[in-house]
């Protein structure tokens, strides 16, 4: 054998194998770093993308509220925004696509908080028929708090308790888990009479 040859001594692999067992730990430290990253920012844009939903719908909804009274079974009702646990009005701009349907584009809903859910609840027929069931969506899940203000001749009312007329804005506040409180107020359309 010819002297000048030489291999690696059994220390020299051993100290090129724990250096590549270092670099194949950091790299798959740093690779289980990004996908817990990508995990939290989906999350977060899913979360967002839900909110802005839910921010879109409610100003949608109030800024297409009509001054209409609710009839319950026939009767005519007394209120046009009204509801224990949440809002419930008619709003017109129902989008009906070359009239398919035979309905009006007057739409009964409301807004409501349920078991941390926030709720936009519609009926078909803005008035309602007896055992006619709302539909029920949930738009934003993991809500603390639902509150609704109105606005009136410069002063913001817990209540809103006029009969045929609407509110001059409508203030929402949302308490949530993630982004704490955010408020939106909306300006309605001038009040009408009912019709």
């Amino acid at each position: 054998m010819n002297s000048n040859q030489r291999g690696f001594t059994l220390l020299e692999v051993l100290v090129a194998l724990v250096i590549f067992a270092l670099l194949t730990l950091t790299a798959q430290a740093v690779f289980q770093g990004v996908l817990r990253n990508n995990a939290v920012t989906q999350a977060k844009i899913s979360r967002l993308t839900e909110l802005s939903f839910a921010m879109q719908q409610l100003e949608n909804d109030f800024i297409q509220s009509f001054p209409r009274t609710v009839r319950e079974a026939g009767a005519p009702g007394n209120t046009v925004f009204s509801a224990a646990d949440g809002v419930i009005f008619t709003r017109s701009g129902w989008f009906n696509p070359d009239a398919r349907l035979r309905r009006s584009e007057l739409q009964k809903l409301g807004w409501r908080l349920r078991d941390s859910q926030l709720e936009r609840v519609t009926w078909r027929y803005p008035d309602n028929l007896p055992g006619t069931e709302p539909n029920q969506t949930v738009v934003l899940k993991s809500v603390r708090q639902f509150r609704l203000r109105y606005y009136r001749d410069g002063h913001w009312l817990t209540q809103w308790t006029a009969a045929r007329e609407l509110p001059q804005a409508v203030e929402v506040t949302l308490e949530l888990p993630d982004y704490g409180l955010i408020t939106r107020r909306f300006l309605l359309a001038a009040s009408e009479n009912a019709q």
